[in-house]
């Protein structure tokens, strides 16, 4: 069994959602990345971690804005994962797992299309 890592939100705004969601429902920062392509504020409320996402470029469509984007599990050894996706032929997003601020991931299709994540956290 897996354990919820955290729930990906897309916006359209990050700085007004990271306001929104720190200043009036009290969360708490936890981890940010960025880079050219897209922006990720890790905030946190108790147990419950949310992702808010924001495509800077153009060129990056909005999946889902408003609505959920995708469900990631935390696991102990992300290589292993994947090595199990790929036995059960799972489409991945990435050839290799991607380092972002403080964790590995790996993006997948769920049989309906859904997009599923792997985290696992860096030490």
């Amino acid at each position: 069994m897996f354990a919820v890592a955290h729930i990906g939100l897309v916006v359209t705004n990050a700085d007004q959602s990271l306001a929104f969601y720190t200043r009036i429902l009290g969360c708490q920062v936890e981890d940010q990345y960025e880079d050219e392509r897209i922006r990720l504020i890790f905030i946190k409320s108790g147990q419950l971690t949310i992702e808010l996402i924001q495509y800077q470029a153009d060129s990056v469509p909005v999946r889902s804005a408003g609505r959920v984007d995708h469900i990631a599990f935390f696991v102990n050894d992300i290589t292993a994962e994947i090595a199990k996706l790929r036995q059960h032929k799972i489409p991945l997003l990435f050839e290799q797992p991607q380092i972002v601020g403080k964790q590995k991931i790996m993006f997948f299709t769920g049989p309906d299309g859904e997009r599923l994540e792997f985290v696992q956290k860096l030490q």
